[in-house]
């Protein structure tokens, strides 16, 4: 997730990262007596308006009122439709013989969704088709498979049917080396959906093919055809389908190491005692600033979850802030004024040095703040509090104040942005509404002793209904800081009032206790062939009161990420809403929650909700965050024991 002024270069710089994906979850059309080991599926409702149908072959895909799930773990579904990726964001692909012709779409009913993958011209023996999956992570360059899908690891299960004649489809089983594991055959009928299972359990497992060879068919009848493909289940000896725990306390630990897992399954060895996390899951390459900040921070989570021991925890981090020592700050390549980048390539070259906002000040903010919280966990190892020390005294916070006098309305406050190559700044500051962003910026300001000269009465903040407005009202804008500090007044009881109008206008425009109204990437159209993209950022998602018009501010895909955020302020229509989450049926037992779900303004021909499964780095890590902030507050704890942070945000606090 990126800071609402970023909206404007989000296109250009960060659409690549969205979303989401995976075909999720949930629901398909398989009978109850072809489910091998399945739980039945839901009741099919009356009716077919539900989107594409078949209009080539005698299946007609059941429309279903609500998601399915099935015991194991979900790889690939097809209700988030995406274009070559799973819900997992691993990748899939299909490939085909020279003559052949392929292609997919995504049908269909209600929450019901499989995808279908037509084929024409196989006419001679060697002639093929093949559909190829990665449980985890790219095809190309790939990366091993995290041990929790693995575990207990009993047979892939998956879902398919024929719409002409039928076929004999061949499972391939490999590893991350190519190497062939396992191959079997299954024989593939019309009208019916079926459920079929290969036994393995190999932990070498890495991509699974499934293909249609001409050899294995009668070609006297088997020119063209297509085959519908759903729910590709790892099995793992559960005989019941995952259902989120009911206690709460459970719940949240649930969905806490949901988010510290995407940092231990992101991260990147650079294999020079470097390493970084990765910004979303379906990313290869590219680093957010802040979402280093919140990795420095989540690793830390780790260790008092047990997730990892102290010496890996270490490793890792400090491997982290090698990665950023490496980068020149100063000369325009990886950052300016002592200010990094907000992106990086793995390898620790800089993008889009150019542009106007390639250095954020909220984002350099953030990262500042999980290498305090480090330096204060590590305050003992000397090597550690070097290298955190050398990072945090680099910026030089006076080349982001404007100084021109003249300008009544930027004098004294600090940019939002600037060129990297040539140290202009963007022409946005902080501090002309409120919002924890700009608090957080201008405690981090204070606190590194090179920007004293800072006029806090600056700051606007203007109250409506009773609070301080931020100003599209986004959920993020009243948990930005006290992530790190831990509630505290008077920003405690404003984001209490914040959070209780987003439960409000959420239950007004989802008929549903929801909260997250907050920033996020959501789906921007739906295809002619059903695959919908998702790479619409919407950063003025957010209640009924802020500081802009109200026909500015939409309310369309709530985030739980978003819900989790008001823990600390509202914690039971928090913990209600993330009740509703589970109970619109998007969930998965390794991942969590979606990052967010399309309830509203859907596009034509999709008539149901829609999860992105695909979070950035700072909207899954904020969750493990809050959820600290709820029980524990180990992160604020160190971040609060830095005096320089303490005694600024004593500072902040009286400028009210």
């Amino acid at each position: 997730m990126m800071p609402y002024y970023l909206h404007s270069i989000s296109n250009n710089i960060k659409i690549s990262k969205f979303l989401m994906v995976c075909l999720l979850c949930l629901t398909t059309s398989c009978s109850s007596s072809g489910d091998v080991g399945k739980t039945p599926m839901p009741d099919p409702i009356g009716g077919t308006g539900g989107g594409n149908q078949p209009s080539d072959g005698p299946y007609v895909l059941p429309e279903y009122a609500a998601p399915n799930h099935d015991p194991g773990i979900a790889i690939y579904t097809a209700d988030m439709g995406k274009n070559r990726s799973t819900e997992v964001n691993s990748e899939w692909v299909t490939r085909s013989s020279q003559y052949t012709k392929v292609s997919s779409e995504i049908i269909r009913n209600g929450y019901n969704a499989m995808q279908k993958i037509s084929f024409e011209g196989i006419n001679k023996e060697s002639d093929y088709f093949e559909f190829v999956l990665a449980l985890y992570g790219k095809l190309v360059n790939p990366v091993p498979v995290p041990g929790a899908f693995l575990q207990n690891l009993s047979g892939v299960s998956f879902k398919a049917v024929s719409y002409d004649v039928s076929i004999t489809l061949t499972l391939e089983a490999y590893s991350i080396n190519g190497d062939l594991i396992k191959s079997e055959d299954f024989e593939v009928t019309t009208k019916e959906m079926k459920s079929f299972i290969m036994s393995i359990n190999d932990q070498n497992l890495h991509h699974l093919v499934f293909k249609i060879e001409g050899k294995n068919q009668d070609l006297s009848t088997f020119k063209k055809g297509a085959i519908g493909i759903d729910d590709i289940y790892l099995e793992n000896g559960n005989t019941q389908p995952f259902q989120p725990p009911v206690d709460d306390v459970q719940l949240l630990e649930w969905l806490k190491k949901s988010s510290i897992n995407y940092f231990l399954w992101n991260y990147k060895d650079l294999g020079d005692g470097r390493g970084v996390v990765l910004e979303s899951a379906d990313e290869t390459s590219r680093v957010s600033l802040s979402g280093m900040g919140y990795a420095y921070a989540i690793y830390i989570l780790a260790e008092d979850a047990h997730l990892m021991d102290s010496q890996q925890v270490r490793d890792r981090i400090f491997a982290m802030l090698k990665w950023q020592q490496s980068q020149n700050w100063f000369d325009g390549s990886g950052g300016i004024y002592g200010f990094p980048l907000h992106y990086y390539n793995a390898n620790g070259t800089g993008l889009f040095q150019n542009n106007a906002a390639a250095i954020s000040t909220i984002d350099w903010a953030i990262c500042a703040a999980g290498l305090r919280a480090v330096r204060q966990r590590y305050a003992s190892e000397d090597d550690m509090l070097q290298l955190c020390n050398e990072l945090l005294d680099r910026p030089q916070w006076e080349k982001v104040i404007y100084n021109d006098a003249n300008d009544s309305y930027k004098y004294g406050r600090i940019s939002k942005g600037m060129n990297a190559a040539n140290g202009q700044k963007n022409g946005q500051v902080w501090g002309d509404a409120f919002s924890e962003e700009t608090e957080l910026v201008y405690l981090e300001a204070l606190a590194s002793g090179e920007a004293n000269n800072l006029d806090l009465n600056r700051i606007v903040r203007e109250k409506k209904n009773g609070y301080y407005v931020s100003w599209f009202g986004a959920g993020f804008t009243y948990n930005w800081m006290q992530l790190w500090t831990g509630p505290v007044e008077p920003y405690k009881t404003n984001s209490t009032s914040a959070f209780t109008m987003d439960a409000t206008a959420s239950q007004s425009r989802f008929g549903k206790p929801l909260m997250g109204l907050t920033a996020c990437g959501t789906l921007s159209n739906l295809e002619n062939n059903g695959f919908v993209n998702w790479d619409n950022y919407i950063s003025n998602q957010g209640s009924f009161v802020s500081g802009a018009n109200q026909s500015e501010v939409i309310q369309e895909s709530p985030a739980p990420y978003g819900a989790t955020l008001a823990l600390p302020f509202v914690p039971s229509k928090a913990l209600e809403a993330l009740r509703a989450y589970v109970a619109l049926g998007y969930f998965h037992p390794l991942l969590g929650l979606p990052d967010n779900i399309r309830i509203n303004n859907l596009p034509q021909n999709l008539n149901t909700p829609v999860p992105n499964w695909n979070p950035y780095d700072i909207n899954i890590g904020s969750m493990a965050l809050a959820i600290d902030q709820y029980q524990q507050h180990i992160i604020s704890q160190f971040y609060r024991s830095d005096p320089d942070i303490n005694n600024s945000l004593q500072s902040l606090i009286q400028s009210f």
